[in-house]
């Protein structure tokens, strides 16, 4: 029987390494092969994928889920939740134009579903910043009997959010989807939008990526909104698959305007170079970059101001923690000033080709070694004898 097996190796491999999950995703791709779209044993060889998919789509890795979740679509096409949780991944992954193409089947489907489906739904539609459809769903999902205490949680949120978005502003460009709140002028609005189309032509030539629809960007008068989401105090701007600013709360344009917003787009631009399997330290180092900061060598020491991490994977550790903002300011220089010897050791072709075999599924050390001839350890060595540090 394929239903035992089938799942059974993804029960037994999935959570494991990186080479675990590519044998039980194998063993699936295997067994699709014999079985027939829409059978019995078919949703079970799909309930595999989609769990895979689902994990992925949990690490952010939205290349590996968008394909897994799609090929167990294609296996169970009456699956409302991979059906949604594809569209979800879409989102995550940028991809706007296929996500509304999947939500209108998504949307179509749910009526009677399980609370799983609205759950889902809520979070593709709030990736959108339909925030009265995103609450809707989420309220229906609770109606439902979830229980899932994170997306109750977001759906008290975007609530708030809902309430303090009521007359937003809004402007739209060739690459962006611009809100803004009440308080912020439309001349700050307008000075975002350049600040974001002036930042997007480097980007997209420097990371080999560029955004398939209009990336949606939020512009909060005050703390209000990084406040429900704990960021923290020495935050000014944040990626959340939307782009986030806060501005005072009288709306005034602050002078790192540009800055902020560049380095929020890399992150944007990051996670579609690499389909989502860039390591934190890459994507804070390279947005520092893209945003105009540089750290030569013979600041670096005074910049860290405590001892560097030790590797990249504890570099990556470090990321991972609540920062206070002295710490924050020593990990983010160590991120830059890695990424600034990479780029000037090898130039930037081969920081773009290490994001594009991310993309394709490599590890990060595949990537690197492939790219720039290098392993981790090689890369860390080498950055400590030329910053001195």
């Amino acid at each position: 029987m394929i239903r035992h097996a089938a799942l059974l190796a993804v029960l037994t491999l999935a959570g494991q390494n990186a080479a675990d999950r590519d044998r039980a995703v194998a063993e699936l791709h295997r067994r699709a092969e014999t079985v027939a779209p829409g059978s019995p044993d078919a949703r079970d060889v799909a309930a595999g994928l989609a769990k895979l998919g689902r994990q992925y789509l949990s690490e952010d890795q939205t290349g590996r889920a968008v394909e897994l979740l799609g090929e167990a679509l294609a296996l169970d096409d009456r699956n409302g939740l991979v059906l949604a949780e594809l569209t979800l991944a879409f989102v995550r992954s940028g991809d706007l134009e296929s996500a509304r193409f999947y939500l209108d089947r998504a949307e179509a489907g749910a009526a009677g579903a399980p609370p799983e489906i609205y759950g889902v739904l809520g979070d593709a539609y709030d990736g959108m910043h339909r925030l009265d459809d995103a609450v809707d769903a989420w309220t229906e999902f609770a109606r439902l009997g979830g229980q899932d205490p994170e997306r109750l949680a977001r759906l008290s949120r975007v609530r708030e959010e809902r309430a303090l978005a009521r007359g937003q502003r809004s402007l739209t460009t060739d690459h962006f989807g611009i809100f803004a709140d009440v308080a912020v002028s439309e001349r700050t609005v307008s000075e975002a939008a350049l600040a974001l189309e002036g930042a997007y032509g480097g980007q997209a030539s420097l990371l080999g990526a560029q955004l398939p629809v209009a990336q949606i960007v939020v512009l909060h008068a005050g703390r209000h909104y990084f406040s429900l989401v704990s960021a923290p105090e020495w935050a000014s701007g944040l990626f959340d698959g939307k782009i986030r600013m806060t501005l005072a709360p009288d709306g005034s344009e602050p002078a790192e305007l540009a800055a902020v917003l560049a380095h929020e787009l890399a992150h944007a631009m990051i996670r579609l170079a690499s389909r989502g399997a860039a390591p934190a330290w890459v994507h804070e180092g390279v947005a520092q970059w893209c945003e105009g900061r540089r750290l030569p060598a013979r600041s670096v020491s005074v910049a860290l101001g405590v001892a560097p991490a030790g590797s990249v994977d504890a570099l990556e550790q470090r990321f991972k923690r609540r920062l206070d903002a002295p710490a924050a300011r020593a990990t983010y220089a160590e991120a830059l000033s890695i990424v600034e010897y990479l780029l000037t050791i090898r130039g930037d072709g081969a920081l773009r080709c290490v994001l594009a075999k991310l993309a394709e599924g490599r590890t990060f050390p595949e990537a690197l070694a492939s790219e720039a001839g290098l392993t981790p350890a090689e890369l860390y060595a080498g950055w400590r004898r030329w910053a001195g540090v």
